[in-house]
């Protein structure tokens, strides 16, 4: 082997600026050593590309998980907007059924019909 600094397997920055050994020149009597070196920096590559892969999925559940939050509460902001017209008529009929004028004339029957009731 010889010294292949352009290797697509050599960067300055995976291999703190020096040449890893594996990519020095190596006589015919370490070929086997050879092969085992470079096998072993292949596979700690194929390591650090599925840890990429793993950290980039966790990256994107982030991401998905931000949006599904910030529609869930529009959502739900335009669900409150859209009750609270019916909650507050609610609370009307309520407060006009707790009346006590109006329970004693409903107690009483001081009225023929329920379309009589005074507002």
């Amino acid at each position: 082997m010889k010294n292949l600094t352009n290797s697509h397997v050599f960067t300055a920055q995976s291999t703190g600026g020096k040449a890893p050994d594996y990519l020095l020149e190596l006589g015919d009597d370490n070929t086997k050593s050879a092969l085992s070196q470079g096998l072993y920096h292949q596979v700690q590559d194929w390591v650090a590309l599925e840890l990429t892969a793993e950290q980039m999925l966790s990256d994107e559940l982030t991401v998905v998980r931000t949006y599904v939050a910030d529609d869930a509460n529009h959502m739900w902001s335009a669900i409150k907007d859209t009750l609270l017209p019916y909650e507050l008529a609610a609370g009307q009929m309520l407060l006009r059924a707790a009346d006590p004028t109006q329970v004693e004339w409903s107690q009483n029957h001081w009225w023929d019909h329920q379309d009589s009731l005074p507002n």
